[in-house]
C-alpha cells in the first residue's frame, strides 16, 4: 500500500504540474577529497515544537536538517541570513511530518541548494506535495536517506546515514533519516524522530559526543540500551514551550543524566549553538536557563552502587544519596512491566540522605537490560540493571 501511494504521488506530480520525478537513487559511495581543517559549529534553531538544525562545516560547506512548520521558515531563513548563508549545500528531510518538513519549501526557494535528501517515506499531506513540487520546478533532485549512504567523505570529517535500516515501516516516525558526523574526535548524532525499532536496527557505533534527541524526549525514542551506547556528553531536546504532547518526558531527561549527558533544550536555552574543534565539543544555549525548573538538568539522587550485572534468580542491591529524611520510591521495569519483588517499597532516606534496596531478580526474567527508576516526588533519576544468565 506504501509503494502504491509513493507511485500515485508521483504521478499525480507529473500530471497536475508536469514536474519531473524529483527523486533518484543514491549511491553508497561519495566523493573523496582534500581536507581544509578547521571549526564546525552545530545551530540548533528554536523552531518551537520541531526540528530544524544548521551544520557549518569545517570544510566551508553547510548543511541544513528540517525547517520546523511552515510558520518557522521564516525564523530559519532569518537565523541562515544572520549568518550571512547564500547557499545550503546539503538539505536534509529526515521524514514527511511537518515539523519538520513544512519550512523546507521556503527555504529551498530562497537559498541556492546542492543536493537534497529524503527517506523514501510517503505523505498525502498538502506539505509533503507541495514540497515536492517546489524541489522539482527548481531542477533538483531528491536522493534518497538510509542506512549505508555516505553524503560527504573527507580526511577527517564523514557525512553518513546510518537509518532508516528498512523499507517499511508502520510508522513514518521509524522512516526518519538518521545522521552521524564525525569530525576528528568529535561525533554527533541527529536522529530525527526515530523511535525504538528504528534504533535497535542500527548497527553502527552510535557512541557520541552530542545527540539530538530523537521524538522531542518523547518516551517512544531514547530507549535505555541506546541511551547507554550513546553515552553523550549532550544531548539536545528540540521542544516548544508548554506543547500539548507534554514532551520531553522527565524519564528520559533522566536517562540522558544517567549517563552523565547535560541536557539543553530549545524551550529553556533557545537557539543552542555547539562548537568543535575536532577535539572537545562545548554546547551553549542563547537563553539563561537557570531559573528554569532544576529537574531539567540536574537531580538530587546520586547512585553509590548497583549490582549489574546481575543473574537471573539472585538478589540485587542499589544504593543511592539523597536528600536526608526523605521518601524515595522506586521501580524496576521489566519487559512484563514494573516488578513486585518484595524489598522495592517505598523508603525514607536516613539522616545523610542514604538509602539502599535488596530484591530478587525473578528466574523468569528474561536476559536484557532494565530500567530502574527512583523519585523523590520532585527530581528522579533512572539506571540501567543489565540481567544475565
Amino acid at each position: 500500500m506504501k509503494k502504491f501511494k509513493f507511485i500515485f504521488l508521483i504521478s499525480l506530480c507529473l500530471l497536475v504540474v508536469g514536474c519531473s520525478n524529483p527523486f533518484m537513487e543514491t549511491k553508497e559511495e561519495a566523493s573523496v577529497s582534500t581536507f581544509n581543517s578547521d571549526s564546525l559549529k552545530v545551530n540548533y534553531i528554536d523552531v518551537g515544537q520541531g526540528d530544524s538544525i544548521f551544520i557549518q562545516l569545517p570544510n566551508k560547506e553547510n548543511m541544513l536538517i528540517d525547517a520546523g512548520e511552515a510558520y518557522e521558515s521564516e525564523n530559519v531563513i532569518n537565523y541562515l541570513n544572520n549568518l550571512g548563508i547564500k547557499k545550503i549545500d546539503y538539505v536534509v528531510g529526515t521524514h514527511p511530518h511537518t515539523d519538520h518538513i513544512g519550512g523546507l519549501e521556503r527555504v529551498i526557494n530562497t537559498f541556492d541548494i546542492g543536493s537534497i535528501y529524503m527517506p523514501k517515506a510517503v505523505s498525502t499531506s498538502k506539505t509533503y506535495f507541495d514540497l515536492l513540487t517546489t524541489i522539482s520546478n527548481k531542477g533538483l533532485k531528491v536522493k534518497t536517506a538510509k542506512n549505508g549512504v555516505v553524503i560527504l567523505s573527507e580526511d577527517n570529517l564523514k557525512l553518513e546515514f546510518i537509518a532508516p535500516n528498512s523499507d517499511n515501516y508502520s510508522d513514518l516516525n521509524n522512516y526518519s533519516a538518521v545522521l552521524k558526523l564525525t569530525y576528528l574526535d568529535n561525533t554527533f548524532l541527529f536522529m530525527g524522530d526515530a523511535e525504538t525499532l528504528s534504533e535497535d536496527e542500527i548497527t553502527a557505533d552510535v557512541n557520541a559526543d552530542v545527540i539530538k534527541v530523537g521524538h522531542h524526549g518523547s518516551d517512544s525514542s531514547s530507549g535505555i540500551e541506546f541511551v547507554k551506547k550513546v553515552s553523550p556528553e549532550y544531548a539536545i531536546i528540540m521542544v516548544g514551550e508548554g506543547n500539548s504532547y507534554n514532551h520531553p518526558y522527565q524519564t528520559i531527561i533522566d536517562r540522558y543524566l544517567s549517563v552523565g549527558a547535560k541536557v539543553l533544550r530549545t524551550d529553556l536555552d533557545g537557539n543552542i549553538v555547539c562548537n568543535s574543534d575536532g577535539k572537545e565539543v562545548s554546547c551553549k544555549g542563547d537563553k539563561d536557563s537557570s531559573s528554569n525548573s532544576s529537574s531539567s538538568t540536574t537531580s538530587n539522587i546520586n547512585l553509590i552502587s548497583l549490582t549489574s550485572p546481575v543473574k537471573k534468580g539472585s538478589e540485587a542491591s542499589i544504593s543511592i544519596k539523597g536528600l536526608p529524611n526523605t521518601t524515595y520510591d522506586i521501580d524496576v521495569i521489566y519487559s512484563s512491566g514494573a516488578s513486585k519483588a518484595s524489598g522495592l517499597e517505598d523508603k525514607v532516606s536516613d539522616s545523610e540522605g542514604n538509602v539502599n534496596w535488596t530484591f530478587k531478580v525473578s528466574s523468569n526474567v528474561k536476559v536484557g537490560t532494565y530500567e530502574v527508576r527512583i523519585t523523590d516526588g520532585i527530581s528522579s533519576t533512572s539506571y540501567s540493571l543489565e540481567v544475565i544468565d
